[in-house]
């Protein structure tokens, strides 16, 4: 293990419910080679979905559906205490759970970032929340994901959509752009995006779908789609789709989550497929793909939680009507109850990847050139306990638990 270069992954932790959409806030920090984890939990705010790590590895931002700015100091991990927080509202306001800010991208300073609130991008100041820099309207419905080039002049952006309609498109936003009211260009694609990734050294970004499928326009209430996926490739300068990569509704590549790069290779983390997508970009076309299942005393004894996910998805929808949604559901995570991969990130000496399994609970770490698993931990199990001091939520590594609902990750390199 010394010789391995260390590494910390942060990951934020939504809760045990079904889309981790409506859970709590936590922030879990995984490191290696010490194999070591430290989780810490929040008040006041809910369903945590995004770590936006400084440069300088001291400060956090903790994206989230709760309309608020959260800045975390992580540099005690055992504490990782909150520095402050800003209500969103106080800019623009919302009248959508689910339009907030989730994703952020700092600047080399570790002082300033940039995040979507409303309707425009934003530039803030960490030591002065409530007067930010308005950079534009991004002209997406609900911009998600935001990845810029390493110039940082160009930002890719996913949408999440709207509450009552399907949207299927991304933006480029040109942060050089004099106007900017002209500063976002928008591109139709052929599903919905959620989720993207810009190359570390060119101007080119990725974008992948992100397939649902509702009734009666009901986009809170949806369920995994069994159709083809996409992936495009877009020029960032010109905001156009320059390749595109597309899989059968079978491919093991849905709901995808955390997209990330290392030697000009793709990897995509599938929330519905418990797998890692390889793609190498030189041809983009052939791909691997790294099954991601815990040990099968984590699978078989999870009766809890599965039980849980079971009540969540008939809660959203009349189960004698609903059939085709638990069908296209089980097609997509191979008859699996509970979510797969939402987390991965590859370390930085390009020798491993690192995977958050948000159903099963588990962490694991895979060698990048043969997929084979060289380390898994089962994560403490949750029990929520409300009304009994501040003290809201339990951690048991029972088996009989509910999991802590691992999302996106970040990961930084450490000295040795």
């Amino acid at each position: 293990m010394s010789s391995d270069a260390p590494f910390s992954v942060y990951f934020a932790l939504d809760g045990p419910h079904l889309d981790g959409l409506i859970g709590s806030a936590g922030l879990l920090r995984f490191d290696w080679p010490e194999r070591k984890f430290y989780i810490k939990h929040f008040y006041g705010i809910s369903s945590a979905h995004n770590p936006s790590v400084a440069p300088n590895g001291k400060l956090a931002l903790l994206g989230n559906f709760s309309q608020t700015i959260f800045i975390v100091d992580i540099s005690n991990p055992d504490k990782m205490q909150e520095v402050t927080r800003q209500s969103t509202m106080y800019f623009e306001e919302s009248g959508y759970r689910l339009r907030a800010n989730t994703h952020h991208l700092w600047y080399p300073d570790s002082e300033r970032f940039i995040g979507a609130l409303g309707d425009h991008l934003y530039r803030f100041h960490v030591d002065d929340l409530k007067n930010p820099e308005r950079l534009g309207p991004h002209y997406l419905e609900n911009a998600h994901e935001l990845r810029w080039d390493a110039t940082r002049r160009y930002i890719l952006m996913g949408d999440l959509g709207p509450e009552k309609r399907d949207v299927r498109q991304v933006g480029v936003f040109d942060l050089e752009e004099p106007d900017p009211n002209k500063r976002s260009r928008i591109i139709k694609v052929q599903n919905n995006v959620w989720h993207c990734r810009v190359h570390p050294t060119k101007p080119v970004g990725y974008a992948a779908t992100y397939s649902l499928i509702t009734d009666h326009e009901d986009w809170v209430n949806w369920s995994p789609g069994f159709i083809r996926e996409y992936i495009y490739e877009i020029d960032l300068p010109t905001a156009r789709i320059t390749r595109t990569w597309s899989s059968s509704a079978e491919f093991p590549g849905h709901l995808n989550s955390d997209i990330d790069i290392a030697d000009d290779t793709l990897y995509i983390a599938s929330g519905g497929s418990h797998c890692v997508l390889e793609i190498p970009l030189e041809r983009f076309a052939e791909s691997r793909v790294l099954p991601c299942i815990p040990k099968w005393t984590t699978r078989a004894f999870s009766i809890r939680d599965k039980l849980h996910t079971l009540m969540g998805a008939m809660a959203r929808k009349p189960t004698a009507t609903a059939t085709h949604y638990m069908l296209q559901t089980l097609q997509v995570t191979g008859n699996r109850i509970l979510d797969g991969i939402y987390a991965t990130r590859v370390s930085p000496d390009g020798k491993y990847i690192v995977t958050g399994n948000r159903g099963y609970n588990t962490l694991a770490v895979y060698d990048r050139q043969t997929f084979e698993k060289v380390y898994e931990v089962l994560l403490p199990f949750r029990r929520d306990v409300y009304g009994k001091g501040t003290d809201h939520y339990r951690l048991t590594n029972r088996f009989m638990g509910l999991h802590l609902g691992v999302h996106h990750s970040e990961l930084i390199a450490r000295d040795a």
